[in-house]
């Protein structure tokens, strides 16, 4: 038994559990965002948004929400696949890994994300579906049109077939080559499998656990899910950080209601070729910095917009006499060209 083993039984920690920790982790620090705080079944629920088309994750315990798979459930489906497949643990989190990044990345994509996750899935099913024994299935040429634009569309795509046991021939160039049976026998299909299970799993609405439900969060009206959060109240349009999800203040409550502890509004960074794509202030220092997880393309150029200067057409106070709402008294739109000064430096 190891010591990172022995610590955690020591700190009442499932034995099975320890085990796959010893084979994936160094430390008891690197171990501990995965079994910590340790979960029972059905703690941690996995739902498909109908209005924002991606997976999101509701844990019942501490009632909080998050787009990201929480790192207890990684460990719990690392374990999973393992049992399942025969493979080893670390090789499971590796394929786990490529199709997480690969879904999370792009998930502000929408419907276009899934279509393209088919395509892929298409491509390792055919293989697993004949066992392998037809050539035509092995070669994936990505000038293909059709495979080119699912590629473009899901960045990381072409990870997630190297990780299911595509190379590159030649390599950097167009083609994706699945071995062949050869003398020394048959190459191993349970990465291939793996990836295949996952990947219409996902596409089908079954998410990660096998568990997702739909939650019909559409409704019949416009209201934003963020709409009676503090801060929000007066704001029209609430748009989440495409990374972290988190809604995106204006301004307006604070112009509205002019409290001195109303949030105050922050700048909000779309990207100009990705639909739907936004960061927060937070989330654009870590793009700036190359630190933003998952990733976006740095070349992409994306447009800012200001937090709300004045109450001018802000439709907070519109009313027969007052169709343009009330402006505000003060020196608001000169602080926020000062918040913009200690941004861009400009």
């Amino acid at each position: 038994m190891s010591s990172l083993e022995a610590v955690l039984i020591a700190r009442g920690i499932n034995a099975d559990v320890a085990r796959a920790c010893t084979h994936l982790f160094g430390s008891y620090e690197e171990a501990f965002p995965y079994i910590d705080p340790p979960l029972l079944p059905g703690d941690i629920k996995e739902y498909y948004s109908l209005k924002y088309h991606r997976y999101y994750y509701h844990c019942t315990t501490s009632d909080t929400t998050t787009w990201e798979l929480p790192p207890q459930l990684q460990l719990s489906e690392w374990m999973l696949d393992a049992s399942i497949s025969g493979q080893d643990v670390r090789t499971c989190r590796k394929l786990l890994s490529a199709l997480l990044w690969a879904v999370q990345a792009n998930a502000h994509k929408g419907e276009a994300l899934w279509t393209a996750l088919g395509l892929l899935g298409r491509l390792t099913g055919n293989i697993v579906s004949c066992g392998n024994t037809v050539e035509k299935y092995r070669t994936v040429n990505k000038s293909n049109p059709k495979i080119r634009e699912a590629l473009q569309v899901v960045h990381g795509g072409e990870a997630v077939l190297l990780a299911a046991g595509f190379v590159e021939r030649p390599v950097g160039g167009d083609t994706l080559v699945f071995p062949a049976p050869g003398p020394e026998g048959e190459p191993d299909m349970r990465p291939l499998m793996t990836i295949n299970s996952k990947i219409h799993q996902v596409i089908s609405r079954k998410g990660f656990t096998g568990m997702s439900r739909d939650s019909d969060d559409t409704g019949s009206t416009t209201r934003s899910r963020h709409a009676g959060l503090p801060g929000f109240r007066y704001q029209r349009e609430i748009i989440e950080c495409s990374c972290c999800g988190r809604p995106i203040n204006d301004g307006s409550d604070r112009l509205v209601t002019r409290k001195h502890d109303a949030p105050r509004g922050e700048f909000r960074y779309e990207c100009e070729l990705c639909s739907g794509y936004n960061l927060c202030e937070e989330c654009w220092d870590k793009f700036i910095s190359g630190t933003l997880v998952p990733s976006h393309p740095r070349e992409h150029a994306f447009q800012t917009h200001h937090p709300k200067a004045s109450q001018h057409n802000l439709h907070s106070n519109v009313s027969d006499s007052n169709p343009w709402g009330v402006l505000v008294a003060g020196g608001s739109a000169a602080r926020a060209r000062e918040r913009l000064k200690q941004r861009t430096g400009l």
